[in-house]
């Protein structure tokens, strides 16, 4: 299977996730008026059987020996499920939907990441595969937001319709050497067993806390701080955006060139200092700041990705991919959950929005020197072992 066909169909697995982001709240207060509560259940969830699902069912895709047929019908079913949600289902029914969309979600892209890694021999496989992943985002969001100007459920219809394609094209031209040998891996194991993905796990755990923390401070810190419009902020988080999706594979190749772990502390030390600097910076400055974080964000992310997929046995490479992006899908939850709690509590509590707005982002900076902390010590670790091997 070609490079360029693979990452295609991970930007089609994740398309159906992204697409959404932008109309949840339209599409929620159209179909279940009243109900601001369910706003933040709709994603929740979803993240929820992201977390607890996507890992288990690519853990069990590859002790089966099933890679091409689970990734091409959890594709599909995430998909369907998503067209099934435009329906206005019951809310106990609609929760649940979107739990199993989470899991099939992230098993399907997981999957499809770690076949183009066994299948490519390309050392910057897995720098097309990150592009892919941070473009489907790049992309999903303002697609998802023209289409809502029509009506709110057209981003879910045209999402449903992606993923199910996207499936059945998987079925179709993922080669049978796919499915070739059974892993032995368990999630046990994975998770307890695998002390060379761990490292990757918590930084990129980590790097998606600060992007959580950020978007909707970001947002509010724009309109009611500064009083710069919707678009200019839109325009900031795009330029994040675009310099993390079109860095990715850059970082990804440089870290075959040089110390993969160096290279990690330094994107998080960099993206640490982006953090604590925004609120301080002028108005104009803010774009080339979420620039630098951008670039950063890829230090961290491209060369992750590396470490993954080398960090278990050939045949578990979508079991890794799993771990590591329902650690992204954690991360991210838990920032938006804890920026949102302390903005909120800092504003009940009198304090001025410029000042609870400031102290999120520097904590989330502050988070990010963990990730420092984490490559060094996994680099003296890798080098440690490196010698007891030569020896």
């Amino acid at each position: 299977m070609r490079l360029w066909l693979g990452a295609l169909l991970v930007l089609g697995a994740m398309l159906p996730g992204t697409i959404v982001i932008p109309v949840v709240r339209s599409f929620v207060t159209a179909s279940w008026p009243g109900a601001e509560w369910l706003m933040h259940a709709f994603i929740a969830v979803n993240l929820l059987g992201a977390v607890v699902g996507g890992p288990l069912l690519a853990v069990r895709a590859e002790r089966m020996g099933r890679r091409r047929l689970v990734a091409g019908v959890s594709a599909a079913l995430d998909g369907a499920l998503l067209l099934l949600v435009t329906l206005s289902p019951p809310v106990w029914l609609l929760l649940g939907l979107r739990f199993l969309q989470g899991a099939v979600y992230i098993a399907a892209v997981s999957i499809l990441m770690g076949t183009i890694r066994r299948q490519s021999k390309s050392p910057a496989a897995m720098g097309v595969v990150g592009c892919a992943v941070v473009l489907s985002i790049l992309i999903g969001i303002p697609l998802g937001a023209i289409l809502a100007k029509t009506n709110p459920t057209l981003p879910l219809l045209v999402g449903g319709v992606i993923g199910v394609l996207t499936g059945l094209i998987a079925l179709v031209v993922l080669p049978k050497s796919t499915d070739a040998e059974q892993s032995r891996v368990t999630f046990k194991s994975l998770i307890f067993e695998a002390p060379l993905l761990r490292g990757p796990t918590i930084v990129v755990a980590l790097e998606r806390f600060a992007v959580g923390a950020f978007i909707v401070p970001l947002q509010l810190y724009g309109h009611h701080v500064l009083g710069v419009p919707d678009s200019t902020v839109n325009g900031w988080f795009s330029a994040f955006l675009m310099i993390f999706a079109l860095g990715t594979w850059p970082m990804a190749r440089l870290g075959d060139r040089v110390d993969r772990w160096k290279l990690i502390a330094f994107g998080a030390l960099i993206y640490a200092g982006s953090y604590v600097a925004l609120p301080f910076v002028p108005v104009q400055l803010i774009v080339v700041v979420l620039s630098i974080a951008g670039l950063a964000s890829a230090a961290i992310y491209g060369p992750s990705l590396g470490l993954a997929a080398q960090a278990v046995p050939d045949t578990a490479r979508a079991s890794a991919m799993a771990v590591l992006n329902a650690a992204g899908t954690l991360g991210m939850f838990l920032g938006s959950t804890l920026a949102g709690g302390i903005s909120s509590a800092l504003l009940s509590a009198g304090v001025e929005r410029g000042t609870a707005y400031t102290v999120v982002f520097v904590a989330a900076g502050v988070v990010q020197l963990a990730s420092v902390g984490v490559a060094l010590s996994a680099g003296r670790r890798a080098e440690g072992l490196a010698v007891a091997e030569s020896r």
